[in-house]
Parts: C-alpha cells; sequence; structure tokens
C-alpha cells in the first residue's frame, strides 16, 4: 500500500463537552445513547452517499440497482466498550412482514421462519456486497480480488464526517435541551 490510510479523530476537550451537556439533558443513559446516534447517523450521510456512487461506478448496470439502493446507516446490535452505540454504513435489506413472527407463533415456527428470513437475505444484492468488497474464488478458478470501496470511501469522506460528528452530536443535544425546556447555546 503505497499510501497510508488517514486517521480521524476527536479532541479530548470536545469529547468532553458532548458528555457533560448528554448528561444534562439526558438523565437516562438510553437517550443518551440515542442522541448520540442520531448525531452519527447525520454526520455519516457523506458516507452512504459516497458508497452508493463508488457502487454505480465500479460495476456494471446490472449489478447496481438494489445494491446503491441498499446502503443505510444502521445501528449494532452490540454496544461498544464503553457502552456507547455503534453505526455501521453498508448494505441493509429489510425482509418483508411475511417473516414477523405472530404473538401466537409457537418455537419450531419462528425457528422455520428464521431460517426462511435468512435464506430470503442471502439472495438479496446486500448478500452480493461481501463478495463485491472482499472478492471471491469460483468454483475451479483463481481468485477474484474485491473492489475495496470502503477503504477509499472511508478515506475520502471520513475527513468530512469526523468534523460535523461533533456538531451534529449537539444538535442533538440542542433539541432535546429544547424539549425539556431549556436552552443551550
Amino acid at each position: 500500500m503505497a499510501k497510508k490510510d488517514a486517521e480521524f479523530s476527536i479532541d479530548q476537550k470536545s469529547l468532553q463537552d458532548i458528555r457533560k451537556s448528554l448528561e444534562k439533558v439526558f438523565p437516562k443513559t438510553s437517550k443518551q445513547n440515542t442522541a448520540i446516534f442520531n448525531g452519527m447517523k447525520q454526520a455519516a450521510k457523506p458516507l452512504v452517499e459516497g458508497l452508493s456512487s463508488a457502487i454505480k461506478q465500479n460495476t456494471t448496470d446490472r449489478a447496481t440497482g438494489k445494491l446503491a439502493k441498499s446502503i443505510k446507516i444502521f445501528r449494532a446490535k452490540k454496544k461498544d466498550d464503553g457502552g456507547r452505540p455503534v453505526a455501521f454504513v453498508g448494505p441493509k435489506v429489510k425482509a418483508p412482514q411475511k417473516f414477523n413472527n405472530k404473538k401466537t407463533s409457537t418455537r419450531a415456527e419462528m425457528k422455520a421462519n428464521a431460517a426462511a428470513r435468512d435464506n430470503w437475505k442471502k439472495k438479496q444484492s446486500g448478500f452480493y456486497f461481501y463478495y463485491l468488497e472482499y472478492g471471491f474464488k469460483a468454483f475451479g478458478k483463481k481468485m477474484k480480488s474485491g473492489l475495496g470501496l470502503l477503504p477509499k470511501v472511508a478515506s475520502a469522506k471520513g475527513e468530512q464526517v469526523m468534523n460535523s460528528l461533533y456538531n451534529k452530536i449537539f444538535d442533538e443535544i440542542k433539541k432535546g435541551a429544547k424539549k425539556q425546556g431549556f436552552e443551550i447555546k
């Protein structure tokens, strides 16, 4: 790799300001995490646009339709070690309503429903992104290398995202404060 990947950071004082403001406005951790995630989601929009356009530029027309549209910002199921939310940017395929479990479903029905939903998701374009990004080895053929779009987009748009992150989270804090009847400047 000829060029070193860019590194991004927020200074310690900014993080302390965010933490103190969050504790004043949102005394419960779940509301703090929601405010942080909403700010992260707003800040990460350039990554979604960059990744979608990179997919369109680097693949054939037939391959891009659903995949470029499926690029979204979504939460990780688990939080980081500090208990804060984690935001991912990538393909997110939402299964149709027919795969949702009903209140009267038995365990066997729920298990079969989950298996059917997983099979459906594998057939969708989001699953194809893994091969597009990292490459694959077709049966009996040599390895086909991936496009590596994620690092390219992250280094191109990452600085813009990190620069707006503080402001976007602070905007969420201001909204929460306004709902509670006081103003933060």
